[in-house]
């Protein structure tokens, strides 16, 4: 009985030992069949065995693995598969934040990004990771061979955001919303005046300002029609407290008109000054016969306003 149960344990251990060696030698054979798939260029086999060496990762060294799994996310980056790329990247940085391929994973990966982000008419999340990552490199890696391309990505990414910018100020522009078009104008133009038409911009801004009291008409009427309607109703209270608290809703609301007007006013002398110091800023701007007409509508503005028309 002792003789069986010694040779149940003895063969117990040797199974468990060769089963051991055998998942050593999958991950050893699979990583140098993945590695040689690799440096041929295909991709496609390469990335099937480095993701069975890096399952079977037993008996692999560190050095190994890094190696594996860069090589995985450069298959799917090659491969174009750029989704699958960012997550094998991302992985790769997070294990192995010291290894000398991080800036060319940091390179890929903002590519990466950039490749799977919408339009610059939709959300920008993609575009501004893009951005971090090559920023990341300038900051941490400034010796890198990457350096450059981390230039021309963030060169991309602001230029994106600039036209993002200028698309919702178009859009405000285009459903009647003159000052918030304007606000945003003036942000592409603080922002990212090197990646913008500026002379196309300032008139823009001056046109929109100029117009910013058409967002606000209704607005203001409102307000105003609440004003006169509440003048009637304390005229007409007789009890002291009731009369203070329609007085007290009065003065707000002649707080937010009186807010309008002056954010209307402040936005006419602004889009005076654009107007005034184009032709000296662009000289042979396209447009200035658009802001010389933005000045003769901004005098025929005041003259009706004097004339109260």
């Amino acid at each position: 009985m002792k003789n069986k149960v010694f040779s149940v344990l003895i063969s117990s251990a040797l199974l468990f030992s060769c089963g051991s060696k055998t998942e050593f030698y999958v991950g050893k054979e699979k990583l140098s069949k993945g590695l040689q798939l690799y440096e041929k260029g295909d991709y496609k086999k390469a990335k099937e065995s480095l993701k069975e060496a890096i399952f079977k990762s037993q008996g692999l060294t560190p050095t190994e693995l890094m190696e594996a799994r860069f090589a995985l996310a450069d298959s799917y980056y090659n491969r174009e598969e750029y989704v699958d790329a960012i997550v094998e990247f991302e992985e790769f940085i997070a294990l192995f934040p010291t290894s000398p391929k991080v800036p060319e994973a940091l390179y890929k990966l903002a590519i990466s990004y950039l490749f799977i982000s919408p339009d610059y008419k939709r959300d920008l999340t993609y575009v501004d990771k893009a951005g971090e990552k090559a920023q990341e490199i300038l900051d941490s890696y400034p010796n890198s061979k990457y350096v450059g391309g981390a230039k021309e990505i963030i060169k991309k990414v602001n230029e994106i955001k600039a036209k993002h910018i200028l698309y919702i100020a178009e859009t405000y522009e285009k459903y009647g919303k003159p000052y918030s078009a304007a606000v945003y104008y003036q942000e592409a133009y603080t922002k990212y005046k090197n990646y913008i038409e500026k002379d196309y911009v300032i008139y823009k801004m001056a046109y929109n300002l100029i117009h910013a009291e058409d967002q606000y008409q209704q607005e203001i009427q409102n307000y105003r029609e609440q004003i006169k309607e509440l003048d009637k109703k304390i005229d007409q209270e007789k009890d002291l407290e009731s009369k203070n608290v329609l007085i007290n809703r009065k003065k707000l609301l002649e707080e937010q008109l009186n807010y309008l007007i002056e954010r209307i006013n402040t936005s006419k002398e602004k889009a005076k000054e654009l107007i005034a110091s184009f032709d000296k800023a662009f000289p042979d701007s396209k447009y200035k016969d658009e802001v010389k007409n933005l000045e003769k509508e901004s005098k025929l503005q005041n003259l009706l306003k004097k004339l109260n028309i």
